[in-house]
């Protein structure tokens, strides 16, 4: 069979194209750099096809098998895959810009390094060579790519590659504001800090971060210690008198104690700020970790319950 025809740019598909494309690949022939735009290839068998460099631009892979194709750098600008099985696919490098995934099967797909699609890739080499408004577009469509890959992944319950999808969608809409606007520092401190609210780890580190960075901040004036025991102290790291009786340890210890009060807004009492750093440090506190918290308990059901 001529499968030469296929790697044309002006080969027309017909319809006896989608039975040689079986057939091709039953003989584990390779189907790279197939031009299949507009083609019609509604249930298809292309299970395990090597299929790199390909264009399936516009074409109908309606409820076809392609369990393990490899489309590593295809184009797949506005391919029609609903109810396609996709699962342990290669898409690294793929243009899936207005691509149909209606209940298309996307587990353990291959996506590339950090989960990257082509066009934000090219955003990036754009932005470094000083192409500022093709790269704003790129990030668009990346954009765009990422929330329709993550729709689709939240039907299906995929909890974990959806949040991933939800970082790299934020992180492409962030890349489009100007480089030093509010908008742009606002969501680059989101995203270290809670990632999204999608990292665990990140909340935690911002948790204990802001706890013994305020914890600091209170020790630089001191902070009035109704202590039951010893009488009322001054708790602060210039205190001196206070740390000769106590030690370092036990100032460290109360003003950790009293940061992670303030934190929790349990707020006892028994300790409270004597300067304007203090009162305004705990403010702060206050505020930012009722807000982190409620993110945490956010992350962590989403990460114990399916979406």
């Amino acid at each position: 069979m001529n499968k030469e025809k296929y790697i044309e740019s002006n080969y027309s598909p017909d319809e006896n194209t989608k039975s040689e494309l079986e057939n091709l690949n039953s003989n584990k022939e390779n189907l790279s750099k197939f031009h299949l735009s507009h083609a019609n290839l509604e249930k298809i068998n292309l299970v395990e096809a090597k299929m790199e460099n390909a264009n399936l631009s516009k074409a109908n892979l309606k409820n076809a098998s392609m369990y393990g194709i490899n489309l590593n750098g295809s184009n797949l600008f506005k391919t029609n895959f609903e109810n396609a099985n996709l699962n342990n696919s290669n898409l690294e490098n793929c243009n899936l810009l207005g691509a149909n995934l209606t209940n298309t099967k996307l587990k353990n797909i291959n996506w590339g390094k950090n989960y990257k699609v082509i066009n934000e890739i090219e955003a990036e080499e754009l932005y470094k060579n000083g192409d500022f408004k093709t790269a704003k577009e790129k990030y668009k469509e990346a954009e765009d790519i990422y929330r329709n890959i993550k729709i689709s992944m939240q039907s299906q319950t995929l909890s974990h590659e959806t949040g991933k999808f939800f970082i790299r969608e934020m992180i492409a809409k962030r890349k489009q504001f100007n480089k030093f606007s509010a908008s742009r520092i606002g969501s680059k401190i989101i995203e270290l800090t809670t990632g999204y609210g999608e990292k665990l780890s990140n909340i935690v580190f911002t948790i204990i971060g802001i706890i013994i960075g305020c914890m600091i901040l209170y020790g630089i004036e001191g902070v009035k210690y109704g202590d039951p025991i010893n009488g009322n102290r001054i708790i602060g790291f210039f205190q001196a008198t206070d740390i000769q009786n106590y030690g370092i340890l036990n100032v460290l210890g109360n003003l950790f104690y009293f940061s992670v009060v303030v934190y929790s807004t349990v707020g006892f009492g028994e300790m409270v700020p004597i300067g304007p750093i203090g009162k305004s440090v705990m403010i702060f506190e206050g505020i930012v970790g009722g807000l982190v918290l409620a993110i945490l308990i956010i992350a962590l059901y989403k990460k114990s319950m399916d979406r």
